[in-house]
């Protein structure tokens, strides 16, 4: 009886309800306190805890009213503590856990102190976050849960991953991706029998080797938006190109007017997805490769459009064929010349072959019908190109012949002493690279008509100089890097990829050596002495000699990421671009390779032994 009355006189003298009173949660009186575990908008939006408050209001039913009424009783004290008491309440119960205890504690506190960012940062902070993540690293976030995938995948962040990556070569993780979208821009054109009045009308009826080709500009020249961009051609500015997500249209949308379906864009994951894929294919060497037969000799010259699966091909027989891309079917035989096919190239209007007859023919390749047969070099054709006003061949004669077709005039380019193997436009077309068996590359001014700039240094005959079109930066250090390019310390703080620590200690051991780049226009030739060099086209100087083939290189062809070369040795090499390393030898021709073109996902090989090779990494 006494323990009793003084157990009741002591349960009132506790000052339970004072201090419950006293120390009111601030979670209960201001809403802006609120803890992270404990806020009501961040609750539905994180994962839920590990420890069930659910299972536990059942273990707490099971037990008896007094053991109830404690337990609550002691978790009610615990909340209402103000935070330094709390901690005074946890040390103490603490100092009188027991081993099986304090493991329950270690296990069930791990998951609790996770903090997901993502819940309680503004969007735009997250989004800013995931930019300096890699793709690697965004795809694996994307796995956590329903929030981190809205933001992994949200366009912002993929279209940073592009715009560092396509069509350029990243300079933190040494990754370019290419175009590829030529081909979906481009329409397919399955019926080659259009008219050819209009380039019939534009060529004239005759001209000889002193006038002028009557061909009008507006007759021959394309416009930028149905310009294509064929293989093997330098012609074009891929660096001015903007990186596009493609829109898909589907086959059953719902047309809103006549004029205008509903346009689905791709996602920018998938439009990069997509190319990772391909550069993947390019880097291992994974490719499916066709062969393209019909020529009863070397074929000479080739040159390729994704956009209409068109493969053109020039050769020792005298002719020029005519080929599908994808199906390898030969669609037509374009006969008239009377000695060996050179040089040739194509657009969608019309084709110009050059021959060792001396002549250069125009041809509606569409019809396969000669328009105009061009006369005027007292040697072979072994070379050309045209843009939308002038036409440049080179020949045997050692001379440079540039016909212009809106002026309605005909010049000779003269300085070389031996054969010019090649001839490009470059800089807005108003000058020309040439290369020659003379062992040189001569830069000419097409206004003033004289040479600017002779580049001395292949020891044998060039057959074959690329200049790099206006726009198309590169950044070569001048001596070969081991690894990828470097680049500036401040590029690590850059959004969009993550960088290994071996390659930084290895890119910053580089740049003490080699800290000097050049943003010039650069000139890549290729020359019997088994040997490619890339030039400065500024300054003249030799940037870099890549080493590799064993007999003299034929052919050229280059994009933003890689070079290809063509050798008398049989085989095709793979370069990096970036830091002149040879990525892959490819063999499988049985003559030299006489021409090489080049595409985001094909390389187009032809050879003496008359067979023109197709390797697709685009699989």
């Amino acid at each position: 009886m006494v323990d009793k009355e003084h157990g009741e006189d002591m349960k009132e003298k506790v000052p339970v309800k004072e201090f419950l009173s006293r120390h009111v949660p601030d979670q209960l009186t201001n809403a802006k306190k609120l803890c992270y575990r404990h806020r009501p908008d961040l609750i539905k939006r994180r994962q839920p805890d590990s420890i069930d408050f659910q299972q536990t209001q059942r273990q707490l039913d099971v037990l008896p009213t007094e053991d109830k009424a404690a337990v609550t009783h002691i978790w009610s004290i615990f909340s209402a503590a103000p935070p330094d008491q709390r901690l005074l309440i946890l040390r103490g119960l603490l100092s009188t856990c027991c081993m099986p205890q304090l493991s329950f504690l270690y296990n069930a506190i791990k998951p609790l102190v996770r903090i997901d960012f993502m819940a309680i940062l503004p969007h735009e902070i997250t989004l800013k976050i995931f930019s300096y993540l890699d793709a690697k690293s965004l795809c694996t976030a994307a796995q956590v849960s329903h929030t981190w995938k809205e933001v992994a995948d949200d366009e912002a962040v993929w279209h940073r991953m592009c715009e560092q990556h396509i069509d350029k070569k990243c300079t933190k993780c040494g990754w370019g991706l290419p175009l590829l979208n030529v081909k979906k821009k481009v329409p397919m054109k399955r019926t080659i029998e259009p008219s050819d009045e209009p380039l019939r009308i534009a060529c004239g009826s005759s001209m000889n080797h002193n006038s002028s080709s009557s061909i009008s500009e507006n007759s021959v020249r394309l416009e930028s938006g149905k310009k294509m961009k064929a293989g093997g051609d330098e012609e074009g500015d891929r660096s001015t190109k903007q990186v596009d997500c493609e829109p898909v249209q589907e086959k059953d949308e719902v047309m809103v007017t006549a004029a205008e379906p509903i346009i689905r864009r791709r996602p920018w994951k998938e439009v990069y997805s997509e190319r990772l894929r391909v550069e993947r294919n390019w880097r291992n060497n994974r490719y499916q490769s066709r062969v393209l037969n019909g020529h009863t000799d070397g074929v000479m010259c080739v040159q390729f459009c994704d956009g209409s699966n068109i493969v053109m091909t020039g050769s020792y027989d005298k002719t020029v064929r005519i080929w599908n891309l994808e199906t390898c079917e030969l669609i037509r035989t374009l006969t008239g010349h009377t000695r060996c096919v050179r040089a040739l190239q194509f657009d969608e209007a019309k084709l110009v072959t050059g021959s060792m007859d001396h002549t250069l023919k125009i041809w509606n390749w569409q019809s396969g019908k000669c328009i105009r047969t061009l006369e005027g070099h007292t040697g072979g054709i072994l070379s050309l190109q045209f843009n939308s006003r002038l036409l440049a061949s080179g020949s045997t004669d050692h001379s440079i012949r540039i016909w212009n077709f809106s002026a309605g005039e005909c010049y000779s380019l003269t300085g070389h002493t031996e054969w010019v193997n090649s001839v490009r436009f470059c800089q807005d077309d108003t000058m020309l690279i040439s290369a020659s068996d003379d062992s040189t590359i001569r830069l000419w001014d097409l206004k003033t008509k004289g040479c600017l700039c002779v580049y001395n240094g292949h020891v044998g005959q060039v057959q074959i100089a690329l200049p790099s079109p206006k726009g198309f930066s590169h950044t070569l250090t001048e001596q070969e890097a081991p690894l990828d390019l470097s680049s500036s310390r401040n590029d690590y703080d850059q959004p969009g990829c993550a960088i290994d620590k071996e390659k930084r200690k290895r890119t910053t051991t580089e740049q003490k050596s080699s800290n000097t780049v050049t943003d010039n226009p650069i000139i890549i030739s290729g020359s019997l002495d088994n040997t490619v060099k890339v030039w400065d086209m500024t300054t003249g100087n030799c940037i870099r000699t890549l080493f590799g083939h064993v007999e003299g290189v034929w052919s050229l062809a280059y994009d933003t990421l890689r070079i290809v070369s063509g050798s008398h040795d049989s085989t095709v090499r793979v370069w990096d671009l970036a830091n002149g390393r040879c990525m892959h030898a490819l063999e499988g021709h049985s003559g030299p390779v006489t021409a090489v073109a080049l595409s985001d996902t094909k390389i187009i090989s032809a050879s003496d032994d008359g067979d023109v090779k197709i390797w697709d990494y685009g699989v």
